[in-house]
């Protein structure tokens, strides 16, 4: 998976100081946590016995978004290596019938491969040392035509995840979403499409709308190997909205609470053993007509 974030995570990895104290903000954000972990641990769970139901899972970071140096300082404190930053990821798991066999599908949305268009932070440096771009930040508002759908969780474990028993009918209606041209597997960027938008349009397509969008702030500049790199001078790329794994992760504990969907956090480390087993064959990915198309050293579904 290509983190959310990890565009932004060089800046500010350069550009933030590492203080180790938590706000006071972000003490008062993650309360629900304490929610999430006796969920997890106590709460009824799903059994897997439904004959079409759909999953979403989340893998969040719980990071402090609130300022450049907050966001860092949270990175820090979860051993974030500046190479190979991990922000968080979502996916599902979607199961039904196919010609009358069990059908059962596991992946998501990935991308920023670089392959077809430069990669976000590699961009932004070239316009503002090559091009003396006054917004070089300008280029993260935009899609890259660089994703595919991804075949498999991409190496994260969830902190939390959601289930949804489904009908035939709302089975067929996420199903849409990975075989018909209804979600662009193709493109992906920062502010969508990208894993969440594509969480978030599985869950649409059975009834349930969640607005998972925070506020990101962007640093005017930034120094980077001895340069000082100027983001913006349009206060209009000063801050993005974006979906975050952190923001989903609550929206899906919360739904648990209402009775709306039934924890399966541990289902899942369940299901993973019997797909490991040979007792669960997942599906492949199906053939999309915006599916995109990924390198083959990436455990992601090729998609025609």
């Amino acid at each position: 998976m290509k983190p959310i974030f990890a565009a932004l995570t060089v800046a500010f990895f350069l550009l933030a100081s590492c203080s180790q104290r938590m706000s006071d903000s972000y003490v008062s954000r993650y309360h629900y946590l304490g929610g999430v972990h006796a969920t997890n641990q106590s709460s009824p769970q799903f059994a897997g016995r439904s004959e079409y139901y759909l999953v979403v899972l989340v893998d969040a970071r719980h990071l402090d978004y609130t300022t450049p140096s907050n966001y860092f300082s949270t990175l820090s404190q979860g051993l974030f290596l500046p190479q190979d930053p991990n922000t968080g990821h979502t996916w599902v798991v979607l199961a039904g019938k196919k010609e009358g066999k069990a059908w059962v599908f596991e992946g998501g949305h990935t991308g920023e491969f670089g392959l077809y268009a430069p990669r976000y932070f590699d961009e932004v440096v070239r316009r503002a040392w090559d091009e003396n771009d006054p917004n070089p930040a300008s280029y993260l508002f935009h899609p890259l035509p660089d994703g595919c759908l991804q075949y498999g969780a991409g190496d994260h474990h969830p902190t939390f995840a959601a289930a949804f028993p489904l009908t035939e009918e709302g089975y067929l209606r996420v199903h849409r979403l990975l075989t018909e041209d209804g979600y662009d597997f193709s493109h992906w960027g920062l502010r969508g499409p990208n894993c969440i938008r594509f969480s978030l349009a599985c869950l649409a397509s059975i009834g349930i709308e969640l607005n998972c969008e925070e506020k990101i702030l962007l640093p005017r500049s930034f120094t980077y190997k001895g340069e000082k790199i100027t983001l913006w001078s349009d206060p209009a790329y000063s801050c993005m909205y974006v979906d975050t794994p952190e923001l989903l992760e609550k929206k899906l504990w919360e739904l648990v609470e209402k009775g709306q969907a039934i924890a399966a956090t541990k289902w899942y480390s369940s299901f993973k053993r019997r797909c490991e087993a040979g007792e669960i064959i997942l599906a492949e990915a199906p053939a999309h007509p915006r599916g995109g198309s990924a390198p083959p050293t990436e455990q992601i579904a090729q998609v025609e």
